[in-house]
């Protein structure tokens, strides 16, 4: 049995308005998620459900997503941040895919009808790529045969913009997680009744994932069949591109919050013992 005294639960649920039972349930829920020991068994959980009317049950859901409320506008606030910076991400990444065409270019420009290396032609070329009127890096670099090629990437500053809007996209989808989980956990205790909450907390989510996916194929496609082996070369040439692009992580792949999950939950928890 839990922390509340069976005769004392009976005595309770006789006169308990049905606020009192569905904060009653959800301050066993969030007991559980914060770690600490159950104030309800789950026979007792059971009961309480099944004393529940159809009409009890929808003004149940009815203060449940009141109390909710505030965690829908915080996913959608964490929804936006994490999209946000997802669009400037799309422009860095473009940018980056452009610098790697250019590239292709020169290095066919400086090439003679013989295949030889123009090396006036390109020493000319990466010294007119530094000057201050392109904001991109520029230099020459040797690969493993002895061959010269030019090699054309995004600015440090850039570069480093870039590290630090991936890692909010990360953190803030990190959050995005935790704060729907919060929603499904406390839901579950009108299931059916609160579906629009879910449904649309599933759908930020969905769309998080796929904006995800569409800014990593700017660079790549990693859609498609042949995505394995070419990942595999470039993963073995040590591709720029491809550690910025899997810096980056799948929405599946990122880390709960568990640590912001027990905060909303213990929130929750203070806001129901002075209800």
């Amino acid at each position: 049995m839990g922390t509340v005294d069976e005769r004392q639960l009976r005595a309770i649920m006789r006169t308990a308005t049905v606020r009192n039972k569905s904060l009653l349930l959800v301050s066993n829920l969030i007991e559980i998620a914060i770690g600490r020991d159950p104030i309800l068994t789950e026979s007792e959980v059971h009961n309480i459900r099944q004393s529940l009317t159809d009409n009890e049950r929808r003004e149940c859901a009815a203060i449940l997503r009141g109390s909710l409320s505030f965690c829908v506008i915080d996913a959608e606030h964490r929804y936006n941040a994490v999209t946000n910076r997802l669009t400037m991400l799309d422009g860095y990444f473009s940018l980056a895919a452009e610098y790697r065409q250019f590239e292709s270019f020169l290095n066919e420009l400086c090439l003679k009808k013989d295949r030889d290396i123009n090396e006036r032609l390109r020493e000319r070329a990466v010294s007119v790529g530094r000057s201050e009127l392109y904001s991109y890096n520029i230099t020459t670099k040797e690969e493993s045969d002895g061959n010269k090629f030019i090699a054309l990437a995004l600015s440090d500053r850039d570069l480093a913009l870039i590290s630090e809007v991936t890692q909010d996209v990360v953190r803030e989808a990190s959050g995005l997680k935790a704060v729907t989980q919060v929603i499904r956990d406390v839901t579950k205790e009108c299931t059916g009744l609160i579906d629009s909450v879910v449904e649309s907390i599933d759908s930020l989510e969905t769309r998080v994932r796929e904006g995800i996916l569409m800014t990593k194929c700017v660079l790549y496609d990693i859609d498609s069949d042949g995505w394995s082996e070419e990942r595999a070369i470039l993963s073995q040439d040590g591709d720029p591109l491809l550690t910025m692009m899997e810096a980056l992580v799948d929405y599946d792949d990122i880390v709960f919050n568990e640590a912001l999950y027990k905060n909303i939950m213990r929130s929750m928890g203070h806001e129901i013992s002075i209800a």
